[in-house]
This record gives C-alpha cells, structure tokens and sequence, in this order.
C-alpha cells in the first residue's frame, strides 16, 4: 500500500511538471506569433503594402490576445497590461486606414515588448512565470 502511494505521489509531480511544459510551450508558440506578425507586418510597411501590414498586424493582435489571458491565468497583471497594450496596438494598426497609422500604431507595440521581455525573460529563459 505504501509503495503505489509513493507511485502515484511521484506519478502526479511528473504529470504536473509535463503540463507545466506543455503551458510553456504554448506560451513560446503565442509569443513567437506575436513577434511574427509584428515583423510581418513592419516588413509589409516598408514595401509599402497597407493590407499586408493590417492582416499581419491582425495575427499579431490574436496572438497577443491569447498572452493577456496566459498572463491573467498566472495572476500577473503587469504582464496582463503589457500584452493587452501590445494587442490594443497591434489592433488598431489592422484597422488604420492609412499607412502612416499603421506604422504609428505597430511602433507603440515596442515598449511593451521591451518592458515585458525586461520583466519575465532572462535571454531564452522564462523567469517569474
């Protein structure tokens, strides 16, 4: 009896420790969206393609969406401010209708990437998560 309490003890710590990952890597796969649709986005700018930039700058915003609700599920609420401001940004690019709003809106995504990146990374590695 005391060795399947043990089993199933060290069983629930690894089965915690994988969904943990797993949380990461989702984490790693919005974030690199993100990122990604801002990049898109700003490379569209200089080609000067305004629907290129707006439709990238809409992934951008989905994404950021879902790091504001990561965010708000840790109870981290400046990480919460960071994305939802990155996101808010990112959104109103997709919807300017110029290409001067367009790059207004994309560059106020910067220092929310920054200061979040400054906050909870520490080079590849993910700190105060």
């Amino acid at each position: 009896m005391r060795l399947a309490l043990i089993f199933v003890t060290a069983f629930a710590f690894s089965l915690a420790g994988l969904m943990a990952q797993d949380e990461l890597a989702q984490f790693q796969t919005w974030m690199k969206a993100g990122a990604g649709g801002q990049r898109a986005a700003m490379k569209a700018v200089q080609g000067s393609d305004v629907a290129a930039a707006k439709a990238a700058a809409k992934d951008s915003a989905d994404a950021f969406e879902s790091i504001a609700g990561f965010f708000k599920a840790k109870g981290k609420d400046d990480g919460v401010k960071f994305a939802e401001s990155a996101r808010d940004a990112a959104k109103a690019a997709s919807e300017a209708s110029t290409m001067e709003d367009v790059q207004a809106n994309l560059a106020k995504m910067g220092p929310n990437c920054n200061g979040c990146h400054m906050q909870y990374r520490m080079g590849n590695a993910f700190k105060g998560l």
